[in-house]
């Protein structure tokens, strides 16, 4: 079973669940919840593939792989007899993994191939917006 709880009436409702089930031995697991990614975020990062795609000649889902496999922690499974990389979706990823995922991102990219990847608030937002946007 899975509960968000939220307010004291979700928690009176887990507390009444649990009351009700049989004497046995369970597991429970509880953890601070993690708003995934929002949809600001997601829209800035397209903008920025928009921005790199532009600037390299790339195309915007290859830099999508790339990043994901620079940038992401990565899980080896073993298959038959080869061990494979499996790369996370970036869908999967909560607020604070997305930002830290987007710096460095735009370090990269300022760095290492001189594109400025401006944040909504940057003074250079707007004009910014305005060239890479109809790319989408």
């Amino acid at each position: 079973m899975h509960f968000k709880l939220k307010n004291d009436i979700d928690k009176q409702n887990i507390i009444d669940y649990l009351e009700k089930l049989p004497d046995k031995v369970y597991d429970v697991d509880i953890r601070l919840h993690k708003e995934n990614r929002t949809i600001g975020q997601n829209k800035l990062y397209w903008l920025w593939l928009n921005c790199v795609s532009a600037e390299t000649g790339n195309d915007k889902d290859t830099l999508h792989e790339y990043f994901k496999t620079k940038f992401l922690p990565f899980e080896e499974k073993e298959v038959f007899d080869s061990v494979v990389p499996i790369f996370p979706t970036t869908t999967k990823l909560n607020t604070a993994e997305f930002t830290a995922y987007l710096n460095k991102i735009q370090i990269f990219c300022n760095c290492e191939l001189g594109i400025v990847l401006p944040n909504p608030e940057d003074y250079i937002w707007a004009e910014f917006y305005e060239q890479y946007h109809n790319y989408i």
